[in-house]
């Protein structure tokens, strides 16, 4: 028993040396873009109209494939009110007539929602002419093409309370997909992942709002748009 302590320490010995012989590793360094890599990604940025697709082709992008009816909506953000508390601290529910808590747009099945329109404040349905210059807008404007490019930027608000939308309905009158804009934040929700993608540069969301101001949508579309 009194050679314990000695076989103790010569196994903890190794450990003890092992720990004193590690390095430490050095911190990771943040490499930061340069000027130059800066101002590419700022001229990339811009918008350019490049008139890629032609009008026949922009119809075959999804969910333009599938729609015999395009129409443009507005509606009241749908922010929650804010929770009101008594004196002893307990949440007071607060319960009112007025409030239609139907949701503005509720999934049904797949490629099928309801629209609550009794929120929607303005509604237009777009001519074939409307549909082209909105896939143009959509599908032939997109980021400068720059050459020896390291990132790319990207602007999206920390908010995000939509009151526009883009509403794809079918022969049978059912909206089967949707796109959901807020131009105050410059946020985007799509309700399919097979949407064709779209390039939101720097100018894509003053466009858009133009084009549903063009088609008397309103709300959500003339409040001051950051540049």
């Amino acid at each position: 028993m009194k050679s314990f302590p000695v076989i103790f320490i010569a196994l903890l010995l190794p450990c003890l040396l092992f720990g004193q012989n590690r390095k430490r590793l050095p911190k990771p360094q943040i490499q930061r873009p340069s000027e130059v890599e800066n101002r590419k990604a700022e001229q990339n940025f811009q918008c350019l109209y490049i008139n890629k697709y032609s009008a026949k082709e922009r119809l075959l992008f999804f969910p333009f494939s599938i729609a015999s009816k395009i129409q443009l909506i507005s509606f009241p953000a749908t922010r929650l009110p804010d929770p009101v508390y008594g004196n002893d601290g307990e949440l007071i529910e607060v319960v009112s007539e007025n409030i239609d808590t139907v949701a503005l747009i509720t999934p049904l099945a797949p490629n099928k929602f309801s629209i609550n329109y009794r929120k929607v404040k303005e509604e237009k349905t777009l001519s074939s002419a409307g549909i082209d210059s909105l896939t143009d807008i959509l599908y032939n404007v997109g980021y400068t093409p720059i050459k020896n490019l390291n990132y790319q930027m990207t602007e999206q608000g920390l908010c995000y309370n939509p009151r526009n939308a883009i509403l794809f309905i079918d022969n049978n009158g059912n909206v089967t997909q949707y796109i959901e804009l807020c131009f105050q934040c410059k946020g985007y929700y799509y309700s399919s992942s097979k949407t064709k993608s779209i390039e939101y540069c720097e100018q894509k969301y003053r466009l858009l709002s133009t084009f549903f101001t063009s088609e008397g949508i309103n709300h959500g579309t003339i409040e001051p748009i950051p540049k």
